[in-house]
C-alpha cells in the first residue's frame, strides 16, 4: 500500500519554524503518516475533516505531550514515539548543568569578561560561595535525588555514582501517608529533604504538572540545586522564582520551560516563560543557569532518531508494533 508521509519539523537540520494552524492543516491534509518532533497536533488537526487519511503519527522524540492522544484513540490513529534515543546526550547535559550551577561557571565567566574585579581585588572567589555563604560542595559530598527513573534517570544515576555521589531514587509522589517503598527507592519527600542535587527526569503529564512547587521547595535543603532536563511545566516556574529569590535553594539549572521558545532578559515579553524575565545580573545572583531545550542535541541522538523512525514505520507497515503510545 502507498503511504504519504509528511514531516512537520526540520529537526535533522537543527531548526524549527512555527507554523500557523492553517499552514499545518494544509500540509497534512493528504497524509497517511505524520512525522513530528515539536509541532503540536491538536484535536482540530487530528479531526477527520482535516486529516481524513491519517493512520499513523510517529513522534521523533520521547515526549508526546503535544499530541492530542484522546482524539487519536477515538479515530484509531496509532502514535509511536522514539524512547531512549537521546538518553546519553540528555544525561551528559544534566551533568554539565550540575557542574555549571554548583561551580557557578557562568558567574565566573561574566566576572572575568565584564568586570575588572579579579584584577582589582586579586580574587573573585566570593562569587563562588553558596547562597548561605558556604564553599561549593564536591562530588563526594553530594547526595543526588533522581526523580523519574526511566532510561535517562538510570543513566544519570550511573554517571553520578561514577563521580562518587550518593544517589537516591525517588518513589512516586503520592498523598502523605499513602506511600509504599519498593525496589530500593526512597520516599519522594525524603528525597527532597536529603538531596543536595535534585535531577528531574520524568515526562510531563497530568500527574506531573507543577509537581515541584512551593511546598516542595520549602522541603528542600538550602544547599540544593535543581536540574531539569525533561519538560517545562513540571516545575512551577512562579514558585521557582520565589524559591530562588528567597534563598530556599542554592540554584537551578534548566533546559526546559513552560513556554517554548521564549524571550529572555531584555527580549522577554508578557506570556514568555516567567523565569526568563530575570536580567542576566539577577540570574547570576540567584544562580540560575539556562539552556534553550538542547539537551537532546548530539550526533548519536540524530542517528538513533533516524533509525527508530525508520524502524517504527517499517514495523507498523508489516503489522508489528513497537514503541506504542496509542
Amino acid at each position: 500500500m502507498h503511504h504519504q508521509i509528511v514531516a512537520l519539523d526540520a529537526w535533522h537540520l537543527c531548526e524549527t519554524k512555527s507554523a500557523s494552524p492553517q499552514e499545518i492543516h494544509d500540509r497534512v491534509k493528504d497524509a497517511s503518516i505524520i512525522a513530528v518532533t515539536v509541532t503540536p497536533l491538536d484535536a482540530s488537526t487530528l479531526s477527520a475533516a482535516v486529516t481524513p487519511n491519517l493512520r499513523l503519527v510517529v513522534v521523533i522524540a520521547s515526549g508526546t505531550d503535544g499530541i492530542d492522544k484522546r482524539r487519536c484513540e477515538e479515530r484509531g490513529i496509532r502514535v509511536l514515539n522514539s524512547p531512549s534515543a537521546n538518553t546519553e546526550s540528555v544525561a551528559n547535559h544534566a551533568l554539565a548543568m550540575y557542574f555549571a550551577c554548583r561551580r557557578r561557571l557562568l558567574t565566573m565567566h561574566h566576572a572575568v569578561f565584564r568586570t575588572d574585579e579579579w584584577k582589582r581585588q586579586g580574587t573573585v572567589m566570593r562569587k563562588m560561595l553558596s547562597r548561605d555563604g558556604g564553599l561549593p560542595l564536591s562530588c563526594q559530598e553530594e547526595v543526588v535525588g533522581i526523580v523519574g527513573y526511566g532510561a535517562i534517570g538510570q543513566r544519570v544515576a550511573q554517571a553520578c555514582r561514577g563521580l562518587g555521589m550518593t544517589v537516591l531514587i525517588a518513589s512516586r509522589k503520592v498523598a502523605a501517608g499513602t506511600e509504599t517503598i519498593s525496589n530500593g527507592r526512597t520516599p519522594f519527600t525524603e528525597v527532597l529533604r536529603r538531596s543536595s542535587v535534585i535531577v528531574l527526569c520524568l515526562p510531563r503529564n497530568p500527574d506531573t504538572i507543577n509537581m515541584i512547587s512551593d511546598d516542595e521547595f520549602r522541603t528542600m535543603s538550602r544547599k540544593a540545586i535543581v536540574v531539569n532536563v525533561t519538560r517545562g511545566g513540571i516545575v512551577d516556574e512562579h514558585a521557582l522564582l520565589r524559591a530562588l529569590r528567597g534563598g530556599l535553594i542554592d540554584g537551578c539549572a534548566t533546559d526546559v520551560f513552560l513556554k517554548e521558545p521564549s524571550g529572555a532578559g531584555e527580549h522577554w515579553q508578557d506570556g514568555d516563560s516567567p523565569i526568563l524575565g530575570l536580567s542576566e545580573a539577577e540570574a547570576d545572583e540567584v544562580n540560575l543557569v539556562v539552556t534553550p531545550h538542547v539537551a537532546w542535541c548530539a550526533s548519536a541522538t540524530m542517528d538513533n532518531y533516524l533509525q527508530t523512525f525508520k524502524q517504527n514505520v517499517e514495523d507498523w507497515c508489516a503489522g508489528k508494533l513497537s514503541n506504542v503510545v496509542v
